[in-house]
């Protein structure tokens, strides 16, 4: 899937703490934490209702190249609440 590989691509390129050539790792298969009826999240001070996050873990190596463990939050944002 050409659009999955943009997306991580994308993910990869805006992550802090994976830089250079240090590329996310994710388990396979991938292990989602879900949860519903958040509330909202700001961003750039806009609050945003948020219907349901996913938790996405992944792992790099630091700059000493030691493993890490951290997670991606996806939030979906809307779900008529408006």
């Amino acid at each position: 899937m050409a659009h999955a590989n943009e997306l991580q691509k994308v993910i990869e390129t805006a992550n802090p703490y994976t830089p250079g050539s240090n590329k996310m790792k994710f388990a396979d298969p991938i292990v989602v934490e879900q949860q519903v009826d958040l509330g909202t999240w700001a961003f750039k001070g806009v609050p945003y209702y948020i219907e349901k996050a996913l938790k996405i873990p992944y792992t790099y190596q630091d700059a000493s190249g030691v493993d890490v463990e951290d997670y991606i939050l996806v939030g979906f944002a809307g779900g008529g609440a408006y």
